[in-house]
């Protein structure tokens, strides 16, 4: 049974990539040669470009300048370049975002990384799913010369070697396959990222002032990861504030709510202004009253049971101008 081909959404690259930089030539090249090859033939994975917001990070939208993602895995991974000090170089290594938070290097080099795929360097990893895919087929009249979903397999690696290799010779094709990559630098940057950020929200003072006005909501279990899940959502002059339970349900704190949550979204403005304003909020609150947020700036969220109207969102988009990158495109489009 043949494949579906891989997703390659190449015009979603550029916005993975800070302002006043540009996606990799090579990446795009890439993206245009994945494009109908049958999917799991080089890996399980979806070519697309996301920013760090998405990554399974805390406070992933602070880290947009330090990251450009490029492939999505089945199991809610990312993969991207790294940029340590927030200017992507040609030496900006490649690396995977685990959804169980791990974090590795994969290659030094994007040519490394697709040497690596080409190779089939992942088998033997826990980013398995970067490694080609094979299939349980059913014996049929279709496959009586053999296993033609590893001969495709084959097929495409053999292709992406012969193309890789017209860019930076056999040899070096080779040595890049065979890189062993430290990952200490990057586990260690992570990890401290996550237990700072985890920090400073258990500490700040409006999260606190909107944990304590929610305090009806905390869970009942005494266990460090009993969480509340609480949703807000602001466009514009309209807000919504919803508590999971059986179900969205408003919560009826709201009017003691909204404006700290409006503080909150005007502070983080000024933090980091190119991001522009939130337009959802994700709160996890535990036992004690703390919560831990995520922040979504670019899905149009529903309020009252429809999308958010894109006049409301405008307002917002004046009022906290960004990068044109940065803007999603329910909220660039003209016909919205």
């Amino acid at each position: 049974m043949a494949r579906d081909p891989y997703i390659v959404r190449p015009e979603t690259l550029p916005s993975a990539v800070p302002p006043g930089h540009e996606p990799p030539r090579l990446l795009l090249d890439f993206a245009d040669w994945l494009e109908g090859r049958p999917w799991g033939s080089l890996g399980c994975f979806r070519l697309q470009g996301t920013l760090s917001d998405e990554a399974p990070i805390v406070d992933g939208s602070a880290l947009r300048r330090e990251f450009s993602l490029f492939l999505y895995l089945p199991d809610g991974s990312l993969v991207g370049f790294w940029h340590p000090d927030g200017v992507p170089t040609p030496s900006s290594p490649v690396v995977g975002l685990g959804s169980e938070g791990d974090a590795a290097v994969l290659a030094s080099s994007l040519e490394g990384f697709l040497a690596k795929l080409a190779r089939d360097a992942f088998s033997d990893s826990a980013w398995s799913d970067l490694a080609a895919a094979e299939e349980d087929e059913e014996d049929d009249e279709e496959e009586d010369e053999g296993n033609p979903t590893r001969a495709a397999d084959d097929d495409a690696r053999d292709a992406l070697a012969e193309w890789l290799a017209g860019r930076v010779g056999s040899e070096r094709l080779d040595a890049l396959a065979g890189e062993v990559c430290d990952s200490t630098a990057f586990a260690a940057r992570m990890d401290a990222w996550m237990h700072e950020r985890e920090a400073y929200w258990a500490e700040h003072s409006i999260l606190t002032e909107i944990g304590r006005a929610l305090a009806a909501h905390r869970p009942p279990g005494k266990t460090p990861w009993d969480r509340t899940q609480l949703r807000a959502a602001i466009v514009g002059t309209l807000c919504e504030v919803q508590v999971y339970r059986a179900g969205p349900q408003p919560v009826p704190e709201i009017a003691e709510v909204e404006p700290l949550l409006r503080a909150l979204r005007d502070e983080q403005h000024r933090t980091d202004p190119d991001l522009g304003l939130w337009f959802e909020a994700h709160l996890a609150l535990d036992a004690k009253g703390c919560i831990l947020p995520r922040f979504d700036y670019q899905t149009r969220p529903i309020l009252g049971g429809a999308p958010a109207p894109v006049e409301q969102a405008r307002s917002d988009l004046s009022r906290a101008p960004r990068p044109a990158r940065w803007v999603p495109d329910w909220l660039a489009d003209s016909r919205a």
